[in-house]
């Protein structure tokens, strides 16, 4: 039998671990790379985001249809909430980084009233836009051999030779 003093410690000590885990998460969310941020949160919801506005699979059931459309909403709250996380450090860069990544968010927060409406028109307006704008900001963050951050244009073409 466990006398209460030492339940006590037990408690405490499962405390303290719970509390370290909770800082170590923290510290480690906060560690996520940029690449891996769009790699596993961005790009994906971007994709969810998109099918909603696409013509649905041939024969696609009602239940279907229902999942496809709550991961498109899914998928523009995901953009609102990244959108903001990247406009913040250690995530904030120059250039026009803030505004661009607070345009995701706000296509996403355009895009969720859309997708709980199931307006495939609109959707696919909406994801013809995020994709212009994910584009955009490529061109200008992701990082080439060479490239300096942030390029604010893609660099000129090779003369011909004479």
């Amino acid at each position: 039998m466990v006398a209460a003093w030492q339940l006590g410690r037990m408690q405490l000590r499962a405390l303290i671990t719970l509390a370290c885990l909770a800082v170590a998460s923290t510290a480690l969310a906060a560690q996520d790379t940029m690449q891996t941020i769009m790699a596993f949160h961005v790009n994906p919801a971007a994709l969810a985001f998109w099918a909603g506005g696409n013509d649905p699979p041939d024969n696609e059931t009602p239940a279907q249809a229902k999942l496809r459309w709550d991961a498109a909403l899914k998928g523009a709250q995901t953009m609102q909430a990244w959108g903001a996380v990247v406009q913040k450090p250690p995530y904030t860069r120059s250039g026009q980084w803030n505004a661009d990544a607070q345009y995701m968010a706000d296509l996403g927060r355009e895009g969720e009233a859309v997708m709980r409406a199931h307006d495939a028109a609109k959707a696919f307006e909406i994801g013809g836009r995020l994709y212009d704008a994910c584009n955009e900001c490529h061109k200008l963050y992701v990082p080439r051999r060479g490239a300096t951050i942030p390029r604010e244009a893609p660099p000129p073409a090779p003369s011909a030779p004479r």
